[in-house]
């Protein structure tokens, strides 16, 4: 494997190559850095796990990470004590994606086809075009993660099913699906029954119904595991607008795939996606990525060693068609009748499953073409390496440069209404101008303290009495204490953005106001621990079972 793990490494320099720059480049969602940041301002207060930022919502303050996936900013965050800029940081867990990504590929390909066939597969996934779009074009960072899960999560729940010593796997599957959870919604969503069958395949050819057992527990643990980020998910919704996630140039409708543009046209660019032909966006599958998958469905009749394949060349091969067939309009019928699909947003998101599957297929390819695997290699990356690159980069920018002026106002309100608390009818239009407002009366006040969780204020009320108001969205979770007295908060007080607003008398008074869990999130929270503390008792169970 070390042989060939190199060599794996040195096809990947030309992907991750220009992440090595100094600097910071152009992407669609051009928010990596600020969540970032704001990621490593909940570690430093304590707020683990994160759930509310400070900075988002043009300062009003947002509970991103309540529903936002996390995975890919909690990897960040080492870097960040490490010294690293936080737009450095975005480089860095990108390299990372890739590498993690390729190494997951040659271990599902190589159990089936070999360590040749691991390599083909391999890059073959890795430099998918669609791989190139997902991050240095859209900068789809969690859907990219999300991506390079895929085949540990097969390899792993594969060796459970078809190995004796299936509590040797069981902890790895669960969280290797626990961090599919925390990646990306809307691709859990489509990758699950995709799993379901991949493990309903392996019982049945394997004859081992006495998987299910592991299996079940294994989900059960990976829910346990991400259940701090997975149980607001599903029950605090209600909280926030998500209508914003699925209306207008988020709609499903706008975003169907001509079949010329995922098998002929490239149409390489970096502009968003609209319907027809007529947008600059790449949905291709990469020739090579579907002409090779093609000659294993053909060779099945042809070739002895393919032949003893034919039941999982047919399962990938129908998965693959099928996520095809999920891009294109003709598929309209499916989307409006399973309408959780609409969270999807846009339907060439299938593409993901079938450049996964197509490029594992084709790495049995090698079982009869082994001696030229240099030779398809070679022409994967000239044909491919090409796209793997953003489009504009800036070898000034750094942290200063990024979260100040034009460009700080620009980070902190991208995607405002997206997890708006349902408090703030729609967002604000300005800033906030300051911690706190005083209305109905006068009065002055100092800031004690102020981080991602917490405010604290000394006031001075000089009028018979006022109206103190943070400037800060309310979002159930929030406490506030006056004079060590527990005040409560109705949101409905501000019509316009849901503030907290507290009724104070004459005098000297201390305000703070704590963000703390709802019973949900208590709930996640401790039954993630309990879940992360249980996974090294296993090698005690193993001794014993």
């Amino acid at each position: 494997m070390n042989k060939f793990f190199l060599v794996l490494l040195i096809l990947l320099l030309p992907a991750i190559g220009p992440l090595f720059q100094k600097g910071y480049f152009t992407m669609h969602d051009d928010l990596q850095a600020a969540r970032q940041l704001e990621m490593n301002k909940c570690f430093a207060d304590g707020q683990i796990p994160c759930r509310w930022v400070p900075d988002m919502g043009y300062g009003f303050g947002y509970p991103l990470f309540n529903y936002y996936p996390p995975l890919p900013y909690l990897l960040g965050v080492p870097f960040h004590y490490l010294g690293f800029q936080n737009i450095d940081i975005v480089k860095i867990v990108g390299i990372l994606g890739f590498v993690v990504c390729a190494l997951g590929m040659f271990l599902l390909g190589r159990e089936f086809w070999g360590s040749k066939g691991g390599l083909l597969s391999s890059v073959l996934y890795t430099y998918a075009p669609y791989h190139s779009v997902d991050f240095y074009v859209r900068g789809a960072m969690n859907e990219f993660w999300a991506m390079a899960l895929f085949p540990y999560i097969f390899w792993l729940s594969y060796k459970l099913i078809s190995g004796s010593s299936k509590f040797r796997y069981l902890p790895w599957l669960s969280v290797s699906v626990a961090l599919l959870m925390l990646s990306h919604n809307p691709i859990l969503m489509i990758f699950s029954p995709v799993l379901v069958i991949w493990c309903l395949f392996w019982v049945w050819r394997t004859k081992s119904p006495a998987s299910f057992g592991p299996l079940i527990l294994s989900a059960v643990w990976a829910f346990g595991l991400a259940a701090f980020f997975t149980l607001p998910v599903l029950f605090e919704q209600k909280f926030a607008h998500i209508e914003s996630l699925v209306e207008g140039y988020f709609n499903f409708l706008a975003h169907f795939v001509p079949l010329n543009r995922i098998f002929f046209i490239i149409n390489w660019g970096y502009g968003a996606s609209n319907l027809g032909q007529t947008d600059h966006l790449s949905f291709n599958l990469g020739y090579l990525q579907w002409l090779i998958p093609l000659l294993v469905g053909l060779l099945i009749i042809f070739s002895r060693s393919v032949r003893q394949h034919k039941y999982l060349i047919i399962l990938m091969l129908t998965i693959s068609l099928t996520a095809i067939f999920m891009t294109h309009s003709r598929s309209t019928p499916i989307w409006l009748k399973i309408t959780p699909l609409e969270y999807l947003q846009f339907p060439w998101r299938f593409l993901a499953l079938a450049v996964f599957s197509a490029a594992f297929i084709a790495g049995c390819f090698s079982l009869v073409a082994g001696k030229w695997l240099p030779l398809l290699l070679f022409f994967t990356l000239i044909l491919n390496a090409g796209y793997f690159h953003p489009d504009k980069w800036f070898p000034g920018m750094s942290d200063a440069q990024k979260f100040s002026g034009n460009s700080w106002r620009l980070q902190i309100t991208g995607s405002i209404f997206d997890y708006l608390p349902i408090y703030a009818p729609l967002p604000p239009v300005n800033p906030p101008g300051s911690d706190l407002g005083i209305t109905g009366g006068t009065g002055t006040y100092t800031r004690i303290k102020k981080t991602s969780d917490y405010q604290q204020y000394s006031l001075n009320i000089a009028s018979s009495s006022a109206v103190v108001e943070l400037q800060t969205f309310y979002f159930p979770g929030w406490r506030v204490w006056l004079d060590g007295k527990r005040v409560a908060v109705d949101p409905a007080r501000d019509p316009l953005l849901g503030r907290m607003q507290i009724d104070v008398s004459r005098g000297d008074h201390l305000l703070t106001a704590v963000f703390g869990n709802t019973p949900v999130r208590t709930a996640g929270d401790l039954l993630s621990l309990l879940s992360w503390l249980a996974l090294p008792a296993i090698p005690i169970l193993r001794r014993y079972l």
